[in-house]
């Protein structure tokens, strides 16, 4: 009786299919190794970033945009009686909303309530006005109308403006207590509880 060619070819030995499997199980064993010191250095990581020693809330906070916070801080404004005053002069260690405002910004005017309402209401929460590029005796005028009491100060070269990034009027910035921007907002707010939303959710945790 005649073997066939099939007949005649041995099946695989377990040796040969332990040849054969040992790649797949190396390259298994390689990947887990790797999965595991990759977690072993991420946790090693986190160990080493959150163990700064420190216990301020405001170390992790992201600050928005490419403001230069020195240059802004150090900008020349003027008081309402016409001194030499800084933004860093009234920083405290309050988070602060800062508005920037013209009496001719038809918007500015009609938010301007909305913000002495929030600052009223917000007592841990710090407010300055800029206004910026107007006639001391105009803007006089119109915090007379709208009936602020928070403390403003004039930009009256502009440069405030240009420092902080500013697009358009009225803008608003939210500030830490170290200048940093952590929102802004150009145009004005439509109503108190949308201000008072946007204050909500980006100032610093206490």
């Amino acid at each position: 009786m005649s073997t066939s060619v099939a007949d005649q070819v041995d099946p695989p030995s377990p040796a040969r299919r332990g040849i054969r499997t040992l790649p797949r199980r190396t390259i298994a064993i390689c990947v887990c190794a790797a999965v595991i010191a990759a977690l072993c250095a991420a946790l090693a990581t986190s160990l080493l970033l959150g163990d700064t020693g420190s216990s301020d809330p405001e170390a992790t906070l992201e600050p928005v945009g490419a403001v230069d916070v020195d240059r802004m801080l150090s900008v020349a404004l003027e008081t309402v009686d016409g001194k030499p005053t800084t933004l860093a002069a009234h920083l405290d260690d309050r988070p602060m909303v800062l508005n920037i405002w013209a009496q001719s910004c038809v918007p500015c005017v009609e938010e301007m309530p909305l913000l002495e309402q929030a600052h009223q209401d917000n007592p841990d929460v710090a407010f300055l006005g800029v206004d910026t590029q107007d006639r001391l005796d105009k803007a006089k005028d119109l915090v007379a109308q709208t009936g602020i009491t928070y403390p403003w100060v004039q930009d009256p070269s502009g440069n405030f403006f240009y420092e902080a990034s500013a697009t358009g009027m009225p803008t608003t910035l939210l500030l830490d207590r170290r200048g940093r921007i952590l929102a802004n907002r150009t145009g004005a707010f439509d109503d108190l509880a949308e201000l008072q939303a946007w204050i909500d959710r980006y100032r610093p945790p206490t």
